[in-house]
């Protein structure tokens, strides 16, 4: 059965129309922010693809037909690309059966290890693409896709600009008001170090933190009081503006809602990755890059499923709730028994004294 346009703009419902030629469309994806996502099967690559179809602005991105060069291990690719009209232009990718980061942050939890893994390779994405001239602006779970369980890729190329020679790009679009960095607020201007703000969250959500994505979770009572008071874009004005002082204050990204195994040195990253003078930030993608490497393979390998376990060569420990307080036992064999020599009350006691061990 044909997929239905009608709800699309007129401006690109007569481009999809042609797009029917090869590709047999199944459904309409409405997780693409700032667009829309169709999603089918092309008989000419005879592969399952995602079409996007996203404002341009007649140059105030990147020109869509230069998408479809980027080569990179880190970025998903662009099969084909190309402007509308003035306001509009779409890309073609590949379908990640596997879904995106913000899937894989639903479903499981990340070690320390895992999430110094998962960032390093979307910072060499970042890192590609800062070294071509382009900064992505919208560096977030949802535009990170899974190409396996432990492969992950940028896509998502609606909000990409070119860098000028005074190291920014002026636009008057938007993306993701949550990991908007406080100077595109301020100044309305993108920077590399934009991108290393967004790195930053996606890592402190991989380690664990609390970042909740419904506008109301970030008001006060009173002020959710008078935001269930407005209706339409009022209401959204509210809380947008709301968030956005925040953003500038430092008060979205909470690293006390980190889990006690998050040691100081990821914490810093995030920490730095996310100040608000930017530059305070890492001044590259590649400094970042070297520091999660140092990182790497100094910090303890906690791994998180139904209960966090210490990995160290081939001995391991794992945390257990018990009777209010904590119990943390030692794999011997395919057995677990406890270790008497701590007995922890809290959860940072436990991390602390397993460390020791």
């Amino acid at each position: 059965m044909a997929l239905d346009f009608s709800l699309l703009p007129e401006s690109i419902r007569q481009k999809a129309e042609e797009l029917t030629k090869n590709i047999e469309f199944k459904l309409m994806n409405d997780k693409g922010a700032n667009g829309h996502v169709l999603i089918g099967y092309n008989t000419l690559l005879k592969r399952d693809v995602v079409v996007k179809f996203y404002y341009w602005g007649n140059g105030d991105h990147a020109e869509p037909a230069v998408l479809a060069q980027l080569e990179s291990d880190h970025i998903l690719k662009v099969y084909h690309a190309e402007s509308i009209n003035k306001d509009d232009a779409f890309f073609m990718t590949q379908y990640c059966t596997s879904g995106d980061l913000d899937d894989a942050l639903k479903s499981r939890k990340f070690g320390t290890v895992e999430a110094i893994d998962v960032l390093s390779q979307i910072a060499g994405g970042a890192s590609f693409l800062h070294g071509n001239g382009y900064l992505h602006r919208d560096l977030k779970p949802a535009n990170i896709f899974c190409l396996s369980k432990d492969k992950f890729v940028i896509g998502d190329f609606g909000s990409v600009v070119v860098q000028n020679d005074e190291g920014y790009a002026k636009t008057l679009t938007r993306h993701s008001l949550l990991y908007r960095p406080p100077e595109e607020l301020e100044e309305k201007r993108s920077y590399r170090e934009g991108d290393i703000y967004q790195l930053g969250m996606i890592f402190y959500q991989l380690l664990g933190g609390h970042l909740p994505y419904e506008e109301r979770a970030w008001l006060s009572e009173k002020e959710a009081i008078k935001y269930d008071g407005l209706g339409g874009w009022e209401q959204q004005n509210y809380a947008t503006s709301i968030i956005e002082s925040k953003i500038v204050r430092d008060r979205v990204v909470n690293r006390s809602t980190l889990p006690a195994w998050v040691p100081a040195g990821l914490k810093t990253v995030v920490r730095r990755c996310c100040a608000t003078k930017r530059e305070d930030r890492y001044s590259s993608v590649a400094d970042l890059v070297v520091q999660l490497n140092n990182l790497r393979s100094t910090v303890p390998e906690w791994r998180v499923g139904e209960n966090p376990i210490l990995h160290r060569g081939k001995r391991r420990f794992r945390i257990v709730p018990h009777k209010g307080s904590y119990v943390i036992e030692k794999c011997i064999g395919a057995q677990w028994r406890k270790d008497r020599t701590f007995l922890p009350e809290t959860l940072f006691d436990a991390v602390k004294f397993a460390e020791q061990l």
